[in-house]
């Protein structure tokens, strides 16, 4: 018997080896990325079936999608600038089997030229990267890490260099796909590109230098910003556009701060460095520029009604950072400085000066002025960047964020004293300041006794070098050299395409656009323009190169883009302004005449109903699934949001259109379109038609706009992941989390996710958990939708320090660290973290309140600190401060936010409600001691 009973104890024991052993080699296995699984696969067996069964246009897509962005560093350029081979250009020794394992191992070999140096410097940095360029005195490397980091390094700060053995290009960027499938796909392209190559029209395309105006442009530019004809008479001049108005004064009496008037009347280069206000007082000693200047207020007072009244405010600081997120992303740092978390000015080259508005405007004045500017500044110069009152209010609140400021702007009223308002008004006729303001008073000075502009002596007047008796303009020596040379060209009519040019840069159109290479936006700037979605690359949150955009645009769709503010891409932070009719409108007739394309070899279109067919079939997913990317009927797709199909044919030329599509690079170098018919043959050789007989067929398509039947791949099935008796989690992205989101729906129908990037619960409903199938069909990027309604938190860390500005944007928080999870038997993570000396687990689970009788969501979170903290703040709630997101204390430690959602604090701690509207738990630890924060969320 003890035989037997030592046996089956043996048989047992063994038996939980092997089982343990086992669930540790299938934990390996599951651990195992992509490229791991991949490597273990021979190259020649994924070449095989990505031929068979990768999919072309698929992997297209792939190949310029911004996590993985293979277009980035592989695409035609000066040999100075390539960062990796061009496929397209490599040899027969490279084989297919190698370009996997390039793909997968791109350290084992590198390409010659596209070696890496690691260089030691004297202050013991080891810097690594491709070498750009060296000489006897410098060496210049593109950062392994950031390549669009160059670091130029000293000859004599180098104390040794070695041959790098890393590849520029990351390792495991097949961890970036979401399975075999999309690798399989992106090999396939590859293989092809390298095969075949892009198309001919496009693999020779160089980049032109940039370039600038001609000084005598850059001349007749600056006559008419500084409105010289406003007392020389010039017809060559007053036929030019962007006409240059002086700011309505009867808008700025009743609004700006008079003192400031008054300081800038009588200086105002020294008020306003950069302005093109001239100073007209230069021969009055400073007592008397004051006095005149105090007297021309007083009658400006006199003549503009009452003021706009003004009331002294605190700041709204909830609102700076909001702001200050505004100010970079719509466009304001397109022509202005950028600046600090202070609104303190970090000065960029060619930055329009704001001068300190903190003593110029009130809050309700800048407002004002940001909602219609052109109401105050009639040419234009000041667009409309369509700014909702919202947008006005925040990007107000963190441009005049100092108190003491706001308090000094409103001053002591200003009475108007008649006497001095009178001396005001002859002041103002003398000085013609009427030529430049309208609606003020009539001018009493003649335009004859100046020269005409034709006539003038550049070496006297404005354009001496010395003060005297008329405006000082505040010229640059570079400035003055150009209107001279402007002058002596003999003001000659301007063509169209000059017309166009000196529009452009008159009204700084050429600071986000570029047209022939002239202007675009600065490397300095580029980082303030944003996208919303990162999968569009360049092509997302750069603005649009105006060459050749009159050949590419209908004049209908032009004029609404220029004066009506249409727009077609929402993803791009950066708004089109609006200058105004008068100011834009000449520019349509004018694109339209200068810009011409090729002529066009069109197919002969069938029975339109049968080209409808092919077309709808070629742009859906069992085509080119141009649906995969692009907007279709507003509904935007999973991967991308690129331009609506159903606008196109309205919007483009025909013959435009056809030579896109065959070169898409040739037209715009970083897009993101492949090229379906590289080298004029088709990617898809199962679809019948030469290249120009499929594309008649989609514009045939296309034209019947929002009336076209949805295309295979826009409508996608719901999935839906299914909660039992345990929880299940599925870690993707979410909306307004990103990609670091962590769902989780518990039994019962209680759901959350979790926000891993910034420490906190993102969202909570109730009902079923997700549907993934964005993600499922979107190659990974598109978020996964809750599937009942959801309740949005607050965003930010929950943990902070009370003494510390507290984030409640989307950034990650240095301060933070996320571990990771574990799960309990029901499957439930628990989340950990660390806030410097603090560990932190966060765990939920469902249960039924004995009120409602419904599941509800509770919270346990478990500090630990390894030394004394206080001033701490644990974050329940945030009001926007509406009405109907208002918190407020119910019975004990319950707090209702907003109209459906109660929050109870059942461990002890009370809560605090601190101003803006947080809703927090005050805490303080001691060394190695252990606090615990049970917190119910109780809603329909």
């Amino acid at each position: 018997m003890l035989y037997w009973r030592f046996n089956i104890v043996w048989f047992c024991y063994r038996l939980v080896l092997v089982l343990f052993v086992f669930c540790s080699v299938l934990s390996c296995v599951e651990a195992q990325t992509l490229t791991q699984q991949l490597k273990k696969e021979a190259p020649e067996q994924l070449v095989l079936e990505a031929r068979e069964s990768g999919d072309i246009v698929r992997g297209a897509i792939l190949f310029r999608r911004e996590n993985i962005n293979c277009a980035k560093c592989h695409q035609p350029a000066a040999e100075k600038d390539r960062l990796a081979p061009i496929l397209s250009e490599l040899g027969k020794e490279v084989t297919d089997a190698s370009l996997v394992e390039s793909m997968l191992d791109p350290s084992k070999a590198i390409s010659k030229g596209y070696e890496t140096l690691s260089v030691l410097t004297m202050d013991g940095r080891v810097l690594r990267g491709l070498v750009v360029s060296q000489d006897d005195s410098t060496v210049v490397l593109r950062d392994g890490q950031n390549i669009d980091k160059l670091h130029t390094i000293p000859r004599t700060n180098i104390a040794e260099t070695n041959p790098g053995k890393v590849s520029i290009m990351p390792s495991g960027l097949a961890d970036q796909l979401s399975g075999r499938q999309q690798f399989l796909d992106l090999l396939r392209y590859v293989i092809d590109v390298k095969e075949r190559g892009p198309a001919k029209a496009t693999s020779q395309v160089q980049a032109a230098p940039t370039r600038e105006l001609t000084s005598k442009m850059k001349g007749l530019v600056l006559i008419r910003e500084r409105n010289c004809v406003a007392c020389h008479e010039s017809s060559s001049i007053h036929s030019l556009p962007a006409v240059h108005h002086g700011p309505n004064l009867k808008w700025s009496a009743q609004r700006l701060s008079p003192q400031y008037l008054a300081q800038f009347i009588a200086d105002p280069h020294q008020t306003k460095p950069g302005t093109s206000m001239p100073s007209l007082m230069g021969q009055m000693d400073q007592t008397e520029r004051i006095e005149s200047a105090e007297a021309i207020v007083h009658f400006l007072l006199s003549v503009s009604g009452d003021r706009v009244r003004d009331e002294a405010g605190e700041v709204d600081h909830d609102s700076i950072e909001s702001g200050r997120n505004v100010f970079h992303s719509v466009g304001c740092v397109a022509c202005h400085s950028p600046r600090d978390e202070t609104a303190v000015e970090q000065p960029l080259n060619d930055s329009v000066p704001m001068g300190e508005i903190r003593t110029k405007y009130s809050s309700q004045a800048l407002i004002a002025f940001l909602e219609d500017p052109q109401a105050a500044r009639p040419s234009g110069r000041m667009p409309n960047m369509q700014l909702t009152h919202r947008e006005a209010s925040v990007l107000a609140s963190y441009l005049l964020q100092n108190d003491e400021m706001l308090t000094s702007v409103l001053g002591k009223p200003w009475v108007v004293d008649a006497k001095l308002a009178d001396k005001g008004k002859q002041l103002f006729a003398k000085l013609d300041c009427a030529k430049c303001h309208a609606d003020i008073v009539d001018s009493i000075g003649s335009s004859a006794r100046f020269a005409k502009l034709s006539d003038v002596n550049v070496s006297k007047g404005c354009l001496a070098s010395e003060p005297g008796n008329w405006p000082d303009f505040g010229l640059t020596e570079a400035e003055t050299n150009n209107i001279k040379a402007g002058l002596s060209s003999g003001l000659s009519a301007l063509d169209a395409q000059q017309t166009i040019e000196f529009t452009l840069v008159s009204l700084r159109c050429t600071a986000c656009h570029s047209r022939d290479n002239l202007g675009g936006v600065s490397e300095q700037r580029r980082a303030h323009f944003q996208t919303t979605n990162l999968n569009l690359g360049e092509q997302g949150r750069i603005p649009p190169p105006l060459s050749g955009v009159g050949a590419k645009l209908n004049p209908k769709w032009m004029r609404d883009v220029l004066v009506n503010g249409r727009s077609i891409r929402p993803y791009m932070k950066t708004r089109m302004p609006q200058y105004g009719e008068q100011n834009v409108a000449h520019l349509v007739e004018l694109f339209q005449a200068s810009d011409k394309l090729s002529e066009t070899n069109f197919a002969t279109a069938g029975d339109p109903n049968e080209s409808r067919k092919l077309g709808l079939k070629l742009v859906g997913d069992q085509g080119l699934n141009c649906a995969a990317c692009h907007t279709y009927q507003y509904k935007l797709s999973d991967t991308m949001p690129a331009v609506d199909l159903t606008e196109m044919a309205q919007r483009l030329k025909k013959d435009w259109f056809y030579q896109y599509m065959l070169a898409p690079q040739k037209f715009s170098p970083n897009t993101v379109m492949p090229s379906y018919w590289p080298g004029g043959v088709a990617l898809r050789s199962d679809i019948a038609g030469a290249p120009e007989d499929q594309i008649e067929t989609i514009w045939q398509y296309l034209l019947e706009g929002r009336q076209a039947r949805a295309p295979a791949g826009v409508i996608k099935e719901p999935l839906e992941i299914v909660v039992t008796n345990e929880a299940r989690m599925l870690r993707r992205q979410y909306p307004e989390i990103g990609k670091r989101g962590i769902g989780v729906g518990y039994p019962g129908g209680v759901n959350l996710a979790y926000d891993a990037q910034q420490m906190r619960l993102a969202t909570i409903w109730k009902g079923k958990f997700v549907d993934p199938a964005a993600a499922w069909y979107g190659q990974g990027s598109g978020n996964v939708r809750a599937m009942g309604p959801a309740i949005q938190l607050a965003k930010g860390p929950e943990l902070f320090d009370g003494t510390k500005p507290i984030i409640t944007d989307n950034r990650r928080p240095s301060t933070h660290q996320f571990n990771g999870y574990s799960l309990d038997k029901q499957r439930r993570p628990t989340m950990r973290y660390e806030f410097g000396s603090i560990s932190v687990e966060d765990y939920f689970s469902e249960f039924k309140d004995d009120t409602s009788g419904q599941m509800q969501l509770r919270r346990r979170v478990t500090l630990t600190s390894s030394e004394e903290r206080d001033q701490l703040r644990f974050r329940l709630a945030k009001s926007e401060n509406t009405n109907s997101d208002k918190i407020k204390g119910e019975t004990g430690a319950s707090y209702q936010v907003g109209k459906g959602l109660t929050i109870k604090v059942v461990s002890g701690q009370v809560p605090e409600i601190a101003d803006g509207g947080f809703l927090y738990l005050p805490l303080k630890l001691a060394p190695r001691q252990t606090q615990e924060i049970v917190i119910e969320y109780l809603w329909e």
